[in-house]
């Protein structure tokens, strides 16, 4: 019985020494971090969204189904200004496997200057490499505003 009045107290201590070590204690209020930064700047939204992505397929030779191009549609959300974009495109298949290559290339496409509130359609990314889609993991597109 004695022996676990000191197992608490112990407890207590350890607890006590622990909040004040990571600067807590238990009257700090909860905050969210804000991912903007440290001065909590506001991240404005994107100012673009990608559509209708389609994938381009086509028979191997040896009668397997594969891709190495996408089609889709670019829109850009911004009401007030016009914006041409670096749309990139990466393709994971088998694991490990990339399409364009690690340390390659990226397979990318520009857009031309998207009005105001306006979509473009039949934009194309072609990979160098087929990817069988059975073997396909993991796609990842990047977008980056350039004007």
């Amino acid at each position: 019985m004695g022996s676990l009045i000191i197992y608490f107290l112990v407890g207590m201590v350890i607890l006590a020494t622990s909040s004040l070590a990571f600067g807590a204690s238990i009257s700090t209020p909860l905050s969210f971090n804000l991912i903007g930064a440290s001065d909590n700047v506001e991240v404005p939204a994107p100012s673009v969204n990608i559509t209708s992505i389609d994938f381009i397929q086509e028979v191997a030779e040896d009668g397997v189904i594969e891709t190495d191009a996408i089609n889709f549609s670019i829109g850009n959300e911004d009401t007030l200004n016009s914006h041409s974009y670096e749309v990139c495109l990466v393709m994971e298949g088998p694991i490990g496997v990339f399409n364009p290559s690690a340390g390659g290339t990226p397979a990318c496409t520009t857009t031309s200057s998207i009005p105001a509130s306006s979509i473009v359609t039949n934009q194309l990314i072609s990979t160098t490499n087929a990817t069988k889609i059975s073997d396909l993991l993991n796609i990842s597109v990047s977008v980056e505003e350039l004007s």
